[in-house]
């Protein structure tokens, strides 16, 4: 009996450890079978793979919740794998603060108690009521809306030739924000008040870190206020409700549309600017602020913390050009910038630069020319010999035939990896970095195309400095 015993808690003991070892099994095959199918490998396509040293670059590719991080470093590449990641400490990680805005036609306080006294009540949906009238006299405000809250500025006064209509809700609902449309009267066609210089383009950029806090990149001059950087202060939510009301708006007590809200100080306005187009911290505390000045030629300069302009370099000319954009690419050290500088046709320049010692060390710029590889570049960095970009940019694929069903199911299957001399002679390498997006694309032929999901995003991190949680 002993014996019986003794063999049967054997039995016990090892069919326990058989099932352990088969569910270890289990879980090991299910995550390596993600791991083959959402690796990132690097193929040689044409050059000297010998041109990845000195470049370093980092990302992550992602399906829905399986993440698979890689570094490139001096041309070996290092991946890691993980499922079901905190989003939240993602978006952190690999997202730029950015801002949206709203641009809001508002009564000038001296119309409104004569436009409010004219307004009739007029039932519209349900249990719904609004205020109808019409007013002459309008304030353009810019209601900004960034991590932390929103900002709201006058742009400048406008006239209406004809009298336009304005509403706003009578009865206003427990859910509506005192930043919704219909919290206070507003233009409902604006058309002939606007001015699309000024009222939709008056931001340029993502909001960039200045000191311990943010900067915001005005981008033209509007009124009193001068195109250039400035430090960006918001109203919470929270604050904003609890402001006073200081207007009317029928039976109702409303915060004014024409109220500002929060601060937006001047840190650097370069003299000869016509558009300001981007702002980013360096090192040794400067901050880089790239415009077009008057002249049409694209500008830099260091600024120090007191708002001083300590270096300036002409980086190209942009003749006859209306607008003016750079965007700068991801960055593995506050020493290196890359920018992506365009006029109208985005073709442009990348043009990389070098701080050191409390100066420009290098500015060079790359022409894009015809390129759709160098125009479309994701993600963008600088050798430490300074003399070559490290270009990420994304390969598609079209999948069917032009004028059939399925024709026009593009897609991303890779990113391709560019080597290219800052003095134009060529590219050195070409290579691919592969995703598994390349094995999906079978999938989408069949006639039920529409429904298959599969899409894998490509990331770039971003060095500490520009990091933020997106909105």
């Amino acid at each position: 009996m002993k014996t019986k015993k003794s063999t049967s808690l054997r039995n016990f003991v090892t069919a326990i450890v058989l099932a352990a070892a088969l569910l270890a099994a289990g879980a090991l095959w299910v995550l390596l079978g993600w791991r083959g199918a959402l690796d990132v490998t690097l193929t040689d396509l044409a050059g000297d793979p010998a041109a990845l040293r000195g470049f370093t670059m980092r990302g992550q590719s992602r399906l829905d919740s399986a993440h698979t991080y890689w570094e490139l470093h001096d041309g070996y590449l290092d991946t890691a794998f993980a499922l079901d990641t905190d989003e939240d400490e993602e978006q952190y990680r690999y997202s730029a603060p950015g801002v949206a805005t709203r641009t809001i036609y508002a009564l000038t306080p001296e119309s409104r108690a004569a436009v409010d006294a004219a307004a009739r009540r007029v039932h519209t949906y349900a249990d719904s009521w609004q205020l109808e009238s019409t007013a002459s006299a309008f304030r353009v405000m810019g209601e900004i809306y960034m991590h932390g809250g929103v900002l709201r500025v006058a742009l400048r006064d406008a006239v209406a030739d004809e009298p336009a209509a304005v509403t706003t809700c009578a009865e206003a609902p427990s859910y509506l924000a005192r930043t919704s449309s219909q919290y206070d009267y507003e233009a409902d066609s604006p058309e002939q008040l606007q001015n699309m210089e000024t009222d939709y383009d008056f931001i340029a950029g993502q909001l960039f870190s200045l000191g311990g806090g943010q900067g915001l990149v005005w981008k033209r001059t509007i009124g009193s206020r001068r195109a250039g950087l400035y430090r960006a202060t918001p109203v919470s939510y929270e604050a904003l409700e609890a402001l006073p009301a200081d207007g009317k708006a029928g039976d109702r007590e409303v915060l004014c549309a024409t109220t500002e809200v929060g601060t937006l100080e001047p840190f650097y306005c370069p003299e000869d600017a016509r558009l300001v187009a981007c702002g980013l911290p360096m090192a040794d505390g400067l901050t880089l602020c790239v415009y077009l000045n008057k002249e049409e030629k694209a500008c830099a300069d260091l600024v120090n913390a007191a708002g001083v302009r300590v270096d300036h370099v002409e980086l190209a000319e942009l003749a006859g050009q209306s607008d003016f954009s750079a965007v700068a690419r991801p960055r593995s050290t506050d020493r290196d910038a890359v920018l992506h500088i365009y006029g109208d046709d985005y073709s442009g320049y990348l043009t990389a630069l070098r701080v050191e010692n409390g100066s420009f060390a290098l500015h060079q710029s790359l022409p894009v020319g015809e390129s759709v590889y160098l125009r479309n570049a994701e993600a963008a960095v600088l050798n430490t010999a300074g003399d070559a970009l490290l270009i990420a940019t994304p390969e598609y694929t079209t999948v069917g035939e032009g004028g059939t069903d399925n024709g026009y199911n593009i897609y991303q299957t890779g990113t391709l990896l560019l080597v290219c001399p800052l003095d134009g002679s060529g590219t050195r390498y070409r290579g691919r970095l592969n995703t598994g997006a390349e094995r999906d694309w079978g999938a989408q032929l069949g006639e039920d195309w529409r429904k298959v999901t599969l899409r894998r995003y490509m990331s770039y991190e971003l060095y500490e400095k520009d990091r933020g949680r997106q909105l």
